[in-house]
């Protein structure tokens, strides 16, 4: 009697209706449990056995399988392990084929290996408690219908996993909008923490800064009721887990870290938080580590797997970027609103010079020249004494306002470069002040930009004008000079000096950023700006040194 007579599961029809059955399904373990019952039939067996980790790890029995088959089918199955995909399966091996075996019980195993484009990917047993009936196994049929739903399984697995790519990439997508919709560093910190939390379904999250002038790690937005404490506690880089991760610049998966040497226990002593698993990555902007992103705790009893530390990687690496953005652009609202004070500042004192000068001379003459009426017609004679002091007081004024205009914008530097309006401002200096000034030159560059040249003439400037106020100095110097491929400026003065250190703290009390602006001024140049009070050289007074780099200032070649 042929199969096809006594097997209604095996006709054409039957098949083909099955198989639209299976295309419906998605995931190994809907199509498998849906797929044995009907094999069991297709091959009237009395039992089937599952092996499948092609995707994830399944193991299902359907039907009979006496205790004394067990140990026969362990022994088959436990030769086949996920790490069969990784070594490959040479074709020539026994478990490429077919086996069949017998208990002493007469029961018979048909053991078939499932294995799709080359790829192992499981094995199923079926168990015969009637010997007889066993030869249906070995049917072309059954064995054809056995690789057709291997293959399908195989391209459902593919297919799912291809759909949770794309979910993935889309997620990413969302995210990525999510963490560059706002220029808010705090904001963008706690979004960061939310969403791992979130998607790594994970207890709390830690975003560790670097202090790169320390060389510690700051809790970044710590949360729980202990979070305020956790803003006082900073890790030094190679200390536990997540300073490893910053100096390493390597990712980590610990699901027992109460058993890693690294795992620091002061965090969760000073918390009262328990750490049973975490991930820790780092954050990287252009090939520089910022920190780390850390997820504690995964709700699932297994633990934290390498998929999750791809998915930290990858949220990582957008939550960098989305920092140092946030990082440039609250960088560039400081530095706007110092330049707004600055230049509050610079008004309140040339409205204040002006005032105490050029104002009140005029003041002066406008009286004069009544004056000088009224002495017209009752004693002319006096007349010339009252215009000589009119002219005296002309020329005063006249002096102080081109000062001024010089100091703003010198058209000299333009024309004639740093040197010639840095020896005209010595001489106009000397001319309206009490101190005594000169302008030493050695090897100095004279093909400098305009732009960096009319930056060294303001912290110069600044320098005079902080001299002017405070110094009580009667002796200073500017002293050019280039070192090596570095431009020095040096300006000293035998003055009272000032403590440095005390200057630099209270700037914000005084609301004066006289020294703070020329440092920053030295820094838009890539150069430094160093100030020793008392001046190394005189043992008293101010010495100011500014350093650049020459190739930074020079003017770059025409391209015309």
């Amino acid at each position: 009697m042929g199969m096809e007579s006594t097997s209604p599961a095996l006709s054409a029809i039957a098949i083909a209706t099955r198989f639209n059955r299976l295309l419906l399904l998605r995931g190994p373990r809907a199509l498998w449990s849906e797929a044995l019952p009907w094999l069991m039939d297709v091959c009237h067996a009395d039992g089937v056995s599952l092996v499948y980790f092609n995707a994830g790890y399944l193991r299902v029995r359907e039907g009979q399988i006496p205790p004394d088959v067990m140990p026969h089918l362990a022994e088959w199955e436990d030769q086949w392990t996920p790490d069969m995909q990784h070594h490959g399966l040479p074709l020539h091996s026994r478990l490429a084929v077919i086996q069949e075996r017998t208990t002493p019980s007469g029961r018979r195993l048909f053991h078939f290996p499932l294995i799709a484009e080359g790829r192992p990917l499981g094995t199923l047993t079926f168990i015969y408690l009637h010997p007889e009936r066993g030869e249906y196994a070995r049917h072309p049929v059954v064995q054809a219908v056995v690789r057709s739903v291997t293959s399908l399984a195989y391209l459902q697995d593919a297919l799912q996993y291809s759909q949770e790519r794309l979910e993935q990439v889309s997620l990413f997508y969302q995210i990525g909008q999510n963490l560059a919709s706002s220029l808010d560093l705090n904001q963008v910190l706690r979004d960061t923490i939310e969403l791992t939390m979130v998607i790594l379904d994970a207890e709390a999250a830690t975003l560790f800064l670097l202090d790169e002038e320390r060389q510690e790690l700051v809790f970044a937005i710590p949360t729980g009721e202990k979070g305020e404490e956790l803003k006082e506690l900073r890790i030094a880089v190679g200390e536990g887990i997540a300073g490893w991760v910053v100096q390493t610049g390597q990712s980590e998966l610990v699901n027992d870290v109460q058993n890693d040497p690294r795992f620091l226990r002061q965090v969760d002593s000073q918390t009262g938080f328990t750490t049973r698993n975490l991930l820790c990555v780092p954050l990287q902007y252009q090939g520089r580590i910022i920190g780390a992103l850390e997820t504690i705790n995964k709700r699932s009893a297994t633990g934290f797997t390498q998929e999750d530390l791809q998915w930290l990687t990858t949220l990582a690496t957008q939550a960098a970027i989305a920092i140092e953005n946030a990082r440039l652009y609250e960088s560039l609202r400081q530095e706007r609103d110092r330049i707004i004070a600055v230049q509050e500042d610079v008004r309140h004192r040339l409205a204040r010079a002006l005032h105490d000068g050029p104002a009140q001379d005029l003041a002066r003459l406008i009286l004069d020249i009544d004056y000088a009426r009224k002495l017209l017609e009752k004693r002319p004679e006096a007349l010339p004494e009252v215009l000589d002091e009119m002219e005296s007081i002309a020329r005063r004024a006249n002096r102080t306002v081109r000062q001024f205009l010089f100091e703003l914008r010198p058209i000299i530097l333009e024309t004639r470069g740093l040197v010639a309006a840095l020896q005209a401002y010595v001489d106009q200096w000397q001319s309206s002040e009490d101190i005594r000034c000169s302008l030493e030159v050695e090897d100095f560059p004279s093909d400098l930009d305009t732009a960096a040249a009319g930056t060294l003439f303001g912290i110069i400037q600044e320098a005079f004008n902080n001299m002017r106020k405070h110094a009580q100095a009667k002796n200073a110097w500017v002293r050019l000079r280039r070192s090596g491929d570095m431009l020095e400026v040096e300006i000293e003065d035998d003055g009272v000096g000032f403590d440095v250190a005390s200057v630099l703290e209270s700037y914000e009390e005084r609301n004066s950023f006289g020294l703070l602006n020329m440092r920053e001024q030295a820094e838009l140049l890539e150069g430094q700006l160093i100030v020793h009070s008392p001046s190394p050289r005189l043992e008293r007074g101010t010495q100011i040194l500014v350093r650049v780099p020459y190739q930074r200032v020079r003017r770059k070649p025409s391209t015309e």
